[in-house]
């Protein structure tokens, strides 16, 4: 198939990443880069040997661009989805699709009014581990599920000097998406009522008015219940940027994830465990599952294939995190509603 022309909105470290995955892919060619910050966006240029913008609308206008990677801050996706879409662009959107339920419904709908892809860029779906986890399940070793547990948490490093944004999003949008997924995923089942606790304290003190860390209980359609934990306030001496832990028992067997401690450790002026699975660079190629999505991506619009996790995934998980926050704030248990 030809090339497959691309476009990337949005170049912090995920936006980077998806840019150096085009740029290596064989199947796709980064074609321009957009971010708001007019140097950042031409020194990307020049590493990728691209076009840059600062106007997302040079993209939605340019009939040659095929496909579209948003990777702007969560509470950033929606408008220029909906750009993307209406000018008939396939988008891939870094989670969560939105922090709205309504507007993950709209960016849904008006896909399938213009017929483009979607896809949401759950990438732990690509890991080694995790699709381990989902064989396990399917060819029911463990039996059939009844209780799980969940924990991705990083560490105060994250929304206090990674994320320049951190105040208007949280860890419940930028952590939770990630588990609550990969709970629904190799469940195959949806979660249907959700109960959830969180304190803000910590960083609200520090000029950040969110989330210091959340505990939400889950109760799936089949019964099976989940508990899901997330943080924003782990000390940086945790010797992992990430706390993730991911438990599943079934009614004959058990399975146990670590997925901060990924077989390396190295201590120097500090214990640490690197994360090495999911991104890798050597030899001028990038190495690990992170890359895995982006090419799955390339493949479904070059290919006219529908992704394995899209629009509608997207806004299952946005429409739960949705619940918890609801839940916390209202003190009460909130069923899960499918439609707005």
């Amino acid at each position: 198939m030809a090339k497959v022309k691309v476009a990337v909105v949005g170049l912090g470290i995920i936006g980077k990443l998806h840019s150096q995955v085009y740029n290596q892919y064989d199947k796709s060619e980064l074609v321009l880069v957009c971010d708001i910050d007019k140097k950042r966006a031409r020194e990307a240029a020049e590493e990728f040997n691209c076009s840059w913008t600062t106007d997302v609308r040079r993209i939605a206008h340019d009939s040659k661009i095929k496909a579209v990677s948003i990777a702007t801050p969560d509470f950033a996706h929606t408008e220029i989805a909906l750009l993307m879409i209406k000018a008939g662009k396939d988008v891939l959107i870094e989670k969560p699709l939105t922090t709205s339920t309504e507007e993950a419904y709209e960016i849904v709908e008006e896909a399938k009014k213009r017929k483009v892809k979607i896809m949401v860029n759950f990438q732990n779906r690509w890991s080694p581990i995790f699709l381990q986890a989902k064989k396990t399940m399917e060819e029911k070793k463990i039996g059939s599920a009844v209780m799980g547990y969940a924990r991705l948490s990083n560490t105060l490093f994250v929304p206090l000097r990674m994320l320049s944004w951190a105040s208007k999003s949280g860890p419940e949008w930028f952590l939770f998406p990630h588990i609550i997924d990969l709970a629904c995923w190799i469940l195959g089942k949806e979660i249907k009522e959700v109960y959830a606790t969180g304190k803000r304290e910590v960083l609200k003190k520090k000029g950040i008015d969110t989330y210091d860390a959340i505990q939400a209980l889950a109760k799936f359609e089949d019964g099976t219940f989940f508990t899901f934990e997330t943080s924003w306030i782990l000390p940086e001496s945790w010797p992992s940027l990430i706390d993730f832990k991911f438990m599943l028992l079934g009614s004959k067997g058990r399975i146990g994830i670590e997925g901060d401690r990924q077989g390396i450790d190295i201590a120097s002026d500090k214990l640490h465990w690197p994360f090495v699975l999911g991104s890798q660079k050597a030899w001028g190629k990038f190495f690990g599952y992170f890359k895995e999505p982006i090419i799955h991506f390339v493949d479904c619009a070059g290919e006219d294939k529908e992704p394995l996790c899209g629009g509608e995934d997207g806004l299952r998980v946005t429409r739960v995190i949705e619940a918890i926050r609801n839940s916390i704030e209202e003190e009460r248990i909130i069923k899960i509603k499918e439609e707005i």
